[in-house]
């Protein structure tokens, strides 16, 4: 294979995985056993927001690239898709055709299906409700405010809204949903039902991952997946706070 065309399949994958919520030492050595496997060393580099790559021949030629990455999101099935198929090329290498269309297709994978992400959400709304000790009463209104709650991201997850906003949105309306119906419906505990319609948006994954890129001394994606942590929480916070005290002023 050329030179050229490993560093494409290598950047294709490394893309894939970031894209996607990989961890950085898995993304850079994802892209080690790729090059590798083609019989070229390799120097990457990958930050959150982007991968530099520089892949050597054995008659000291060489190919650099810089792939950006504006977009990120989750998706544990296409890590690994991605993974599986870094390890099989390792033992079995395959042509660049070959390779080009099983990242393709590892790319088209699509989500579950809407439907299913709503009642999934709600489901997890309802679970923790029970589980922070609510009564099955916290647990229905959770599970309504929780499909409302997707509905909204998603609507503005594909309008293009800027993520604090989204976030700070969300907050707000879980915490003045969840205010106005412990004052419609008796014995309902507000602050049970705002925790269990949130949970699913906290950034636990961005935070296990920072984390972990500290610990494996990668400081600038460790710091930056912290700070994006903080920024979501601090969004959805001060929506909460917003919403307790405009329904305070209300009354």
């Amino acid at each position: 294979m050329k030179l050229r065309e490993v560093l494409d399949i290598a950047l294709e994958a490394g893309e894939i995985l970031l894209r996607n919520g990989a961890e950085t030492y898995r993304v850079e050595e994802s892209i080690t056993k790729i090059c590798n496997a083609y019989g070229h060393p390799c120097e990457a580099i990958v930050l959150p927001t982007g991968i530099f790559l520089t892949v050597y021949s054995s008659e000291y030629e060489s190919e650099t690239s810089v792939r950006r990455i504006k977009v990120r999101t989750l998706d544990l099935t296409k890590i690994d898709r991605v993974n599986s198929f870094s390890r099989k090329i390792t033992y079995n290498t395959m042509s660049y055709e070959e390779a080009r269309k099983e990242l393709e297709g590892i790319k088209a994978l699509k989500f579950y299906p809407v439907p299913v992400q709503l009642i999934s959400s709600m489901s997890v709304s309802f679970a923790y409700a029970l589980i922070f000790g609510g009564k099955i009463t916290d647990g229905v209104i959770a599970f309504a405010i929780g499909a409302l709650l997707y509905l909204l991201n998603l609507y503005m997850a594909k309008s293009g809204y800027f993520p604090f906003l989204m976030y700070f949105v969300i907050g707000f309306s879980s915490g003045f949903i969840s205010m106005i119906s412990e004052l419609l419906i008796p014995n309902g505990n507000a602050y049970i039902i705002i925790i269990s319609s949130i949970i699913m948006f906290l950034p636990g994954v961005a935070m296990t991952n920072g984390i972990r890129d500290l610990l494996a001394s990668d400081t600038i994606s460790g710091l930056t997946r912290l700070g994006e942590a903080f920024l979501t929480v601090l969004a959805l916070g001060m929506g909460v706070w917003l919403a307790i005290l405009t329904v305070h002023y209300i009354i």
